[in-house]
């Protein structure tokens, strides 16, 4: 799990494979820790047969097994049924229990694509910027959804992109972003992407199509180059050309969808 956690319950000899998180979990305690900290990309899916099975025959907890199969059979709410696992061990206080309990009631009535855009901004938040970045180009695909979220969902994967330092692919998520939910936010990001790109045809395009003032690029510009001298950056663009292969997959994605 990353952490020592203290088990007072059994530990199952064979561990329960969590596949959203590629974890395998051995006690009640480590099943409330995971749902804990991930309250914004649960699913009721997991509370399954197999899940159910777990915790009679490899954990012994038959009456909590079969009080959780009653409880989805009658079509409990899906917090209703976290809230008897998290209650069942003590590993959480009350306080932790009613505020998980709660946040995963609101995460429930968001609708599809802003429940998928959470899940992904996870994902995105603990550095599993692939699969972020598949996730929100999920969120692209589902019809009907806003031209605001449509655009903020690209911000975001223009954001990933820009953190595995693929800035071009990122100065075309950000423009797309803009596009949409016309954004300062957005146009600023893309305006960084290209100069860090040195693509100066590709700014004065972004300045026409977008009649962006002299003031406002020479400001950003001056906001750049602070930020291009400061210390911490230069590590990490350092450390990032160490670790290129790690985001070979990523422009190999990119490639396929839109080309070279």
């Amino acid at each position: 799990m990353g952490e020592l956690i203290l088990c007072r319950q059994p530990m199952a000899a064979t561990p329960f494979y969590i596949e959203n998180a590629s974890l395998n979990i051995y006690s009640l305690e480590e099943l409330c820790y995971y749902i804990y900290h991930n309250t914004e990309t649960l699913d009721p899916m997991l509370i399954s047969d197999e899940l159910l099975g777990w915790i009679d025959q490899e954990l012994s907890f038959t009456a909590l097994s079969e009080r959780l199969r009653t409880q989805k059979r009658s079509g409990m709410p899906f917090h209703v049924q976290i809230e008897t696992i998290l209650s069942s061990c003590g590993y959480l206080t009350p306080a932790e229990i009613r505020d998980t309990v709660h946040d995963i009631m609101l995460f429930m009535e968001l609708s599809p694509e802003e429940k998928k855009k959470r899940i992904a901004d996870q994902l995105l938040k603990k550095g599993r910027i692939r699969r972020a970045i598949l996730n929100y180009q999920e969120i692209l695909k589902i019809p009907g959804i806003s031209r605001s979220f449509y655009g903020d969902v690209c911000h975001n994967i223009g954001y990933a992109y820009a953190r595995a330092f693929l800035f071009r692919e990122a100065s075309e998520y950000y423009r797309m972003a803009y596009e949409r939910n016309t954004s300062s936010k957005s146009l600023s990001q893309m305006l960084f992407c290209l100069m860090e790109t040195g693509d100066e045809k590709a700014i004065d395009k972004a300045v026409e199509d977008f009649h962006i003032r002299p003031d406002q690029i020479e400001m950003a510009r001056k906001v750049f180059k602070a930020a291009s001298e400061s210390d911490q950056v230069k590590k990490a663009q350092d450390e990032a050309l160490k670790k290129e292969n790690v985001f070979y997959g990523l422009r190999e994605d990119y490639i396929r969808k839109y080309g070279a």
